[in-house]
């Protein structure tokens, strides 16, 4: 029986150089066969797209979207992955962020357990009781058992239940090698099958207050309306190579990309 046809695939800008090399060398390098790369390019200029042309075994397309915000140019980039992915009959797409260094392995480990949405593992910088913490990406529910300890610590508003509130992933959960499911994976190392990306887009919210929403964020929750779950295999530890994309606003404060002042 033939192995699904996977396309892995990365948006990209050119404020993403500095993990390119490692990134590509990886993604080269994976331990399955039945696989294509696919860069999409969303810089305002054409310099890097004509440097990534240059690139030997990968398939390169160049975003024009007039969209402004940061965000609303990856979503376009995302879904012209999963355009892509449809016309061209894929089975499965591996959707990646580019600072995102997945395992060798991690293709033939995700089609494995045998999941429409599943995700490996990385870490990232989170403000946590007023302390920056790396933490791991990936989102928990709370059991009701869990939200009575947490009535007890602080005021929650009455109507609040345990549905109303989400944990990170414990470094012990992490550490398992267990599969999970979750409210929200890490989406930068995120294996869809085709029967998701038939159905469900990437997107943002309207409205000025959700100008600093994730894609990913957006797309999971339409992924569970069409009544999709979510899971993240501990075992596919991917390494983050998050520090070079940030910048600092006046006060020292980081900055994301995707945040509309950067």
């Amino acid at each position: 029986m033939a192995e699904p046809k996977v396309l892995v695939a990365a948006p990209l800008f050119d404020g993403m150089k500095y993990c390119l090399k490692e990134f590509l060398e990886r993604v080269r390098n994976l331990s399955y066969e039945n696989y294509e790369i696919l860069l999409v390019d969303n810089s305002r200029e054409n310099d890097f797209y004509e440097d990534l042309k240059k690139e030997e075994g990968i398939i390169v397309l160049k975003d024009g979207t007039n969209e402004d915000l940061p965000v609303k140019r990856l979503v376009s980039n995302r879904n012209k992955i999963l355009e892509y992915t449809l016309e061209r009959n894929y089975d499965f797409v591996f959707m990646l962020d580019a600072d995102v260094i997945p395992p060798q392995n991690a293709v033939k480990e995700l089609l494995e357990c045998n999941k429409d949405i599943v995700s490996g593992l990385y870490w990232n910088n989170f403000m946590s009781s007023s302390v920056m913490k790396w933490l791991p990406v990936a989102w928990m529910p709370i059991t009701e058992k869990e939200f009575e300890e947490i009535k007890k610590q602080i005021k929650l508003p009455l109507h609040f239940t345990h549905k109303d509130m989400q944990r990170h992933m414990t470094q012990k959960e992490a550490e398992s090698g267990k599969l999970f499911e979750v409210l929200h994976p890490s989406a930068g190392c995120m294996l869809l099958s085709r029967k998701v990306f038939e159905q469900v887009r990437y997107g943002v919210p309207d409205g000025p207050a959700n100008k600093s929403v994730g894609d990913d964020i957006y797309f999971i929750k339409k992924a569970r309306e069409s009544e999709f779950k979510v899971y993240v295999d501990t075992k596919i530890k991917c390494e983050h190579i998050a520090g070079g994309k940030y910048k600092k606003d006046r006060a020292g404060n980081l900055l994301h990309p995707l945040q509309p002042e950067f």
